[in-house]
């Protein structure tokens, strides 16, 4: 059976978020080295729409060794697509498709993958640090400060070979939609001698901020105009749900703070790990006044026996909780290889009698609170160890899950 779109979006996210976590883990182990980042988000326009399906099936049938049945399979599917606009009860004659891949299909974004496959040869042979997902890309390299024109040119010197092989394959990258910014600390950024990208065709200043899957990621990656992103929108929605209050049940009032609220506290938190208590603190406090909205609790009343009773753990333990469970599948191939490779098992200098030492895990060296410690590198280590050896014993994703819950409850 094919995964439904909505299950085919969920898993294209899924992979987003993970390679957003490993590109920031990425750029907080170079800050922790004194280094900035160069980091290019490219937007590609109407990238499925102009995929040429000629091409397509040759890249099928040559790179992918697609032959025979398979292949005609494909080219069925792709040719004599036919297009109409609807408008009340009146439709337009309809055209033909003469390119493009159907968009919201599960083979829609696996066809565009495969399609711009050798892109990742050139962005390989210009040493250049990627993710790519269907239409959404990535590029980032480190440096020292002082070499932050070569950074930034280096960085200009792909998406220039990047432009050229889309004109060639019928697919335009829009440069009015490339975003770039360095990041690093206040102090290293302070040295960088560029403010803007060089592309053949434009000049892309440099943001002191990019949005990111709806992730505001800033250029010292504090998370603070994320974290006032999510507090913004979460008060407008509790304010929204507390006029409505009175005609709701508890439970009817949990599942819609739950959907509309927590699952926004919830969204890409692993990258919090490690952030000062003031910042998680913001996020506690709207987490706090909806639970009291759910309960019809006043403010003076205790919130921890609140959390309990919804079953709720409170901010600080739900991003605990991420950063576990993302371990538990890099070490079960679970998750993809550029995130497992963060990890590496702990080898002790001699013979440990304890068995508990063989599920451990090598925490490395870092320098600064503020970035290496906040790394997935160091973070889901340092985490990790602290479990008891039969939590991380279980066998399952899902046992591991509820027993993690359980510990974290009790704690």
């Amino acid at each position: 059976m094919c995964p439904s779109p909505t299950v085919w979006m969920n898993f294209h996210f899924a992979l987003g978020f993970s390679a957003l976590l490993k590109i920031t883990n990425d750029l907080l182990l170079a800050t922790d080295q004194a280094e900035i980042s160069a980091v290019a988000r490219l937007d590609l326009s109407a990238a499925f729409d102009t995929v040429d399906h000629n091409i397509l099936l040759q890249r099928l049938q040559h790179t992918f060794d697609i032959h025979s049945t398979a292949l005609s399979w494909f080219s069925s599917y792709l040719t004599d697509r036919y297009q109409t606009v609807s408008i009340d009860k009146l439709n337009s004659d309809p055209i033909r498709l003469e390119c493009g891949v159907p968009q919201g299909s599960v083979l829609g974004p696996v066809l565009f993958t495969l399609y711009t496959q050798p892109l990742d040869h050139i962005l390989d042979r210009h040493n250049v640090l990627h993710h790519s997902f269907a239409d959404d890309s990535q590029l980032h390299n480190s440096s020292s400060p002082d070499q932050s024109e070569s950074l930034l040119s280096s960085i200009s010197d792909t998406i220039t070979d990047v432009q050229n092989w889309m004109t060639e394959n019928k697919l335009q990258l829009n440069s009015n939609k490339t975003e770039a910014i360095l990041i690093g600390t206040t102090s290293k950024l302070s040295k960088a001698t560029s403010d803007s990208l060089q592309l053949s065709d434009s000049s892309v200043p440099l943001s002191s901020a990019v949005k990111n899957l709806g992730v505001t990621l800033d250029n010292t990656l504090s998370m603070k105009q994320h974290i006032s992103s999510v507090s913004r929108t979460c008060y407008f929605q509790l304010r929204r749900i507390a006029t409505i209050r009175k005609y709701l049940t508890t439970d009817a009032t949990a599942k819609l703070v739950t959907s509309t609220i927590l699952s926004r506290l919830d969204y890409c938190n692993s990258l919090l790990a490690g952030l000062p208590s003031s910042s998680i603190s913001r996020l506690q406090r709207i987490q706090n006044s909806s639970a009291r909205l759910v309960l019809r609790k006043k403010k003076r009343d205790h919130i921890t026996p609140l959390l309990h009773q919804l079953h709720w753990l409170p901010v600080p333990a739900r991003i605990t909780y991420k950063i576990n469970t993302l371990t538990y599948k890099c070490l079960h191939g679970l998750a993809p290889a550029y995130l497992s490779d963060s990890l590496s098992l702990y080898v002790p200098s001699r013979t440990l009698r304890s068995s508990a030492d063989s599920l451990k895990l090598n925490i490395p060296h870092t320098k600064l609170k503020t970035a290496g410690q906040r790394s997935f590198s160091f973070q889901a280590p340092s985490q990790w160890n602290t479990l008891p050896l039969p939590l991380r014993q279980q066998q399952s994703l899902e046992s591991f899950k509820s027993a993690l819950k359980t510990f974290l409850f009790s704690k």
